[in-house]
Protein backbone atom coordinates (compact mmCIF):
# COMPACT_ATOMS: atom_id res chain seq x y z
CA UNK A 1 0.00 0.00 0.00
CA UNK A 2 0.92 3.48 -0.64
CA UNK A 3 0.52 6.62 1.08
CA UNK A 4 0.10 10.06 -0.84
CA UNK A 5 -0.59 13.38 0.56
CA UNK A 6 -1.06 16.94 -1.36
CA UNK A 7 -1.28 19.87 -0.04
CA UNK A 8 0.78 22.48 -2.03
CA UNK A 9 -2.33 24.27 -3.04
CA UNK A 10 -6.16 25.04 -1.70
CA UNK A 11 -6.62 21.99 -2.23
CA UNK A 12 -5.81 19.02 0.74
CA UNK A 13 -5.99 15.42 -0.67
CA UNK A 14 -4.99 12.02 1.12
CA UNK A 15 -4.67 9.25 -1.09
CA UNK A 16 -4.20 5.13 -0.95
CA UNK A 17 -2.86 3.06 -3.89
CA UNK A 18 -2.33 -0.87 -4.21
CA UNK A 19 -1.74 -2.92 -6.97
CA UNK A 20 -1.14 -0.18 -9.76
CA UNK A 21 -4.15 1.75 -8.41
CA UNK A 22 -5.87 4.01 -6.54
CA UNK A 23 -7.96 2.87 -3.84
CA UNK A 24 -9.40 5.60 -1.79
CA UNK A 25 -9.00 9.44 -1.30
CA UNK A 26 -10.02 11.53 0.79
CA UNK A 27 -10.14 15.93 -0.47
CA UNK A 28 -11.14 19.12 0.47
CA UNK A 29 -10.83 22.59 -1.00
CA UNK A 30 -10.99 26.00 1.36
CA UNK A 31 -8.73 27.97 3.26
CA UNK A 32 -7.55 26.86 6.01
CA UNK A 33 -7.92 22.91 5.54
CA UNK A 34 -4.77 21.50 5.53
CA UNK A 35 -4.36 22.02 9.19
CA UNK A 36 -7.78 20.63 9.76
CA UNK A 37 -7.71 17.53 7.78
CA UNK A 38 -4.28 16.69 6.66
CA UNK A 39 -3.84 14.14 9.58
CA UNK A 40 -7.78 13.15 9.94
CA UNK A 41 -7.96 11.89 6.00
CA UNK A 42 -4.63 10.12 6.52
CA UNK A 43 -6.09 8.61 9.83
CA UNK A 44 -9.28 7.62 8.50
CA UNK A 45 -7.61 6.27 5.82
CA UNK A 46 -5.48 4.15 7.02
CA UNK A 47 -8.11 3.08 9.83
CA UNK A 48 -10.29 1.99 7.15
CA UNK A 49 -7.53 0.25 5.36
CA UNK A 50 -6.33 -1.62 8.56
CA UNK A 51 -3.00 -0.90 7.46
CA UNK A 52 0.28 1.33 9.39
CA UNK A 53 2.55 3.28 8.58
CA UNK A 54 5.51 0.88 9.12
CA UNK A 55 3.38 -1.34 7.03
CA UNK A 56 3.50 0.87 3.83
CA UNK A 57 5.80 0.73 0.88
CA UNK A 58 6.01 4.46 0.24
CA UNK A 59 4.61 8.02 1.10
CA UNK A 60 4.34 10.09 -1.94
CA UNK A 61 4.43 14.23 -1.40
CA UNK A 62 3.98 16.56 -3.78
CA UNK A 63 6.72 18.49 -2.84
CA UNK A 64 6.34 22.34 -4.66
CA UNK A 65 6.56 24.76 -5.57
CA UNK A 66 3.46 25.97 -3.73
CA UNK A 67 1.51 27.63 -0.70
CA UNK A 68 3.76 28.16 2.21
CA UNK A 69 1.61 27.37 4.52
CA UNK A 70 0.51 24.18 2.82
CA UNK A 71 3.63 22.92 2.20
CA UNK A 72 4.90 23.76 5.97
CA UNK A 73 1.50 21.37 7.34
CA UNK A 74 2.06 18.81 4.87
CA UNK A 75 5.52 18.63 5.35
CA UNK A 76 5.38 18.42 8.76
CA UNK A 77 2.48 15.63 8.70
CA UNK A 78 4.65 13.72 6.81
CA UNK A 79 7.87 13.95 8.99
CA UNK A 80 5.51 12.93 11.92
CA UNK A 81 4.15 9.89 10.33
CA UNK A 82 7.58 8.72 9.51
CA UNK A 83 9.45 10.01 12.62
CA UNK A 84 11.17 6.77 13.80
CA UNK A 85 9.88 4.54 10.78
CA UNK A 86 11.59 3.10 7.54
CA UNK A 87 9.56 3.82 5.57
CA UNK A 88 10.64 5.74 3.00
CA UNK A 89 9.92 9.45 1.69
CA UNK A 90 9.51 10.27 -2.38
CA UNK A 91 8.31 13.34 -3.40
CA UNK A 92 7.68 14.57 -7.06
CA UNK A 93 7.37 18.14 -7.85
CA UNK A 94 3.97 19.29 -8.56
CA UNK A 95 3.54 21.32 -11.72
CA UNK A 96 4.78 17.90 -13.18
CA UNK A 97 2.07 15.28 -10.93
CA UNK A 98 -0.95 18.43 -12.46
CA UNK A 99 0.51 16.67 -15.74
CA UNK A 100 -0.64 13.48 -14.91
CA UNK A 101 -4.66 14.51 -14.60
CA UNK A 102 -4.45 16.67 -17.88
CA UNK A 103 -2.41 14.23 -20.43
CA UNK A 104 -4.84 12.29 -22.86
CA UNK A 105 -3.79 8.99 -25.17
CA UNK A 106 -2.29 10.82 -27.54
CA UNK A 107 0.55 13.98 -27.54
CA UNK A 108 -0.29 16.72 -24.91
CA UNK A 109 1.20 20.02 -24.49
CA UNK A 110 0.70 20.82 -20.87
CA UNK A 111 1.28 24.15 -19.36
CA UNK A 112 1.25 23.79 -15.76
CA UNK A 113 1.13 26.40 -13.58
CA UNK A 114 0.43 27.93 -9.91
CA UNK A 115 -0.28 31.33 -9.32
CA UNK A 116 2.52 33.42 -7.85
CA UNK A 117 0.90 36.42 -7.15
CA UNK A 118 1.17 40.10 -9.14
CA UNK A 119 1.64 39.44 -12.15
CA UNK A 120 3.57 35.94 -12.18
CA UNK A 121 2.20 32.54 -12.33
CA UNK A 122 5.12 29.58 -11.09
CA UNK A 123 5.31 27.54 -14.80
CA UNK A 124 6.11 24.59 -16.44
CA UNK A 125 5.56 23.34 -19.55
CA UNK A 126 5.00 19.43 -19.52
CA UNK A 127 4.57 17.19 -23.34
CA UNK A 128 3.60 13.78 -23.05
CA UNK A 129 3.79 11.90 -26.28
CA UNK A 130 1.82 8.31 -26.86
CA UNK A 131 2.74 6.08 -23.91
CA UNK A 132 3.69 9.54 -21.67
CA UNK A 133 7.11 10.10 -22.73
CA UNK A 134 7.93 13.33 -21.18
CA UNK A 135 9.70 16.18 -22.74
CA UNK A 136 9.84 19.22 -19.35
CA UNK A 137 10.99 22.48 -19.56
CA UNK A 138 12.78 24.03 -16.43
CA UNK A 139 10.59 25.27 -13.86
CA UNK A 140 10.42 28.67 -13.04
CA UNK A 141 8.61 32.30 -12.55
CA UNK A 142 6.88 33.72 -15.37
CA UNK A 143 4.83 36.58 -16.62
CA UNK A 144 2.19 36.47 -17.20
CA UNK A 145 2.14 38.80 -20.62
CA UNK A 146 4.93 36.26 -21.33
CA UNK A 147 3.46 32.72 -20.80
CA UNK A 148 0.05 33.97 -22.77
CA UNK A 149 2.16 34.33 -25.63
CA UNK A 150 3.54 30.58 -25.62
CA UNK A 151 -0.46 28.93 -25.54
CA UNK A 152 -1.48 27.35 -28.78
CA UNK A 153 -4.84 25.51 -29.77
CA UNK A 154 -5.43 22.36 -28.49
CA UNK A 155 -2.68 22.96 -25.29
CA UNK A 156 -4.04 22.28 -21.92
CA UNK A 157 -3.46 24.71 -18.79
CA UNK A 158 -3.75 23.50 -15.96
CA UNK A 159 -3.60 24.60 -11.94
CA UNK A 160 -4.17 27.72 -10.24
CA UNK A 161 -4.30 30.92 -11.53
CA UNK A 162 -4.54 30.15 -15.19
CA UNK A 163 -8.22 32.38 -15.01
CA UNK A 164 -6.06 35.15 -15.27
CA UNK A 165 -4.54 34.57 -18.82
CA UNK A 166 -6.01 36.33 -21.68
CA UNK A 167 -5.93 34.33 -24.51
CA UNK A 168 -7.67 34.57 -27.98
CA UNK A 169 -9.40 31.68 -29.14
CA UNK A 170 -9.97 30.79 -25.12
CA UNK A 171 -12.16 28.39 -26.25
CA UNK A 172 -9.88 26.17 -28.19
CA UNK A 173 -7.54 25.31 -24.73
CA UNK A 174 -8.22 23.15 -22.34
CA UNK A 175 -8.56 24.76 -18.83
CA UNK A 176 -8.36 22.53 -15.77
CA UNK A 177 -8.29 24.24 -12.28
CA UNK A 178 -8.16 22.86 -8.66
CA UNK A 179 -10.34 20.22 -9.89
CA UNK A 180 -7.21 18.04 -11.47
CA UNK A 181 -5.33 18.71 -8.10
CA UNK A 182 -5.45 15.64 -6.33
CA UNK A 183 -2.68 13.02 -4.31
CA UNK A 184 -4.17 10.31 -7.18
CA UNK A 185 -1.64 11.75 -9.12
CA UNK A 186 1.15 10.94 -6.86
CA UNK A 187 -0.16 7.41 -6.71
CA UNK A 188 -0.66 7.38 -10.89
CA UNK A 189 2.45 9.05 -11.58
CA UNK A 190 4.20 6.24 -9.05
CA UNK A 191 2.65 3.44 -10.88
CA UNK A 192 3.60 4.93 -14.67
CA UNK A 193 7.35 4.38 -15.79
CA UNK A 194 7.56 7.45 -17.37
CA UNK A 195 7.42 9.35 -14.55
CA UNK A 196 8.45 7.04 -12.06
CA UNK A 197 12.30 8.33 -12.65
CA UNK A 198 11.20 12.19 -11.90
CA UNK A 199 10.31 11.31 -8.09
CA UNK A 200 13.19 11.92 -5.37
CA UNK A 201 13.78 10.12 -2.32
CA UNK A 202 14.31 12.44 0.52
CA UNK A 203 15.88 12.37 3.92
CA UNK A 204 12.94 12.94 6.44
CA UNK A 205 14.94 14.48 9.39
CA UNK A 206 16.29 17.37 6.34
CA UNK A 207 13.46 17.11 3.93
CA UNK A 208 12.19 20.70 3.06
CA UNK A 209 9.40 21.67 0.64
CA UNK A 210 9.91 23.89 -2.47
CA UNK A 211 8.39 26.89 -0.94
CA UNK A 212 7.13 29.75 -3.65
CA UNK A 213 8.18 32.88 -1.83
CA UNK A 214 8.31 36.32 -2.86
CA UNK A 215 11.83 36.74 -3.19
CA UNK A 216 11.67 34.40 -6.06
CA UNK A 217 9.43 36.60 -8.30
CA UNK A 218 11.41 40.06 -7.10
CA UNK A 219 14.26 37.99 -8.22
CA UNK A 220 12.92 36.72 -11.49
CA UNK A 221 14.23 37.90 -15.07
CA UNK A 222 10.89 37.66 -16.84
Amino acid sequence: MILAIETSTPVCSVALGRNNRVVAEKRIEGRGVHSERTFTFTQELMERFDVSIAELQAVLFSHGPGSYTGLRIGAGAVKGLLFGKSTPLWTLPTLLSFSVAAADENHSVIHSVIDARREHLYYQKIEVFGQRDLKLSEPGVQKISELEKHLNPGDIVVGTGWDRLQVENREKIKWLGTEAISAKNLIMAWYNEQYRPHFTEQNVETFEPEYLTMAQINNSSV
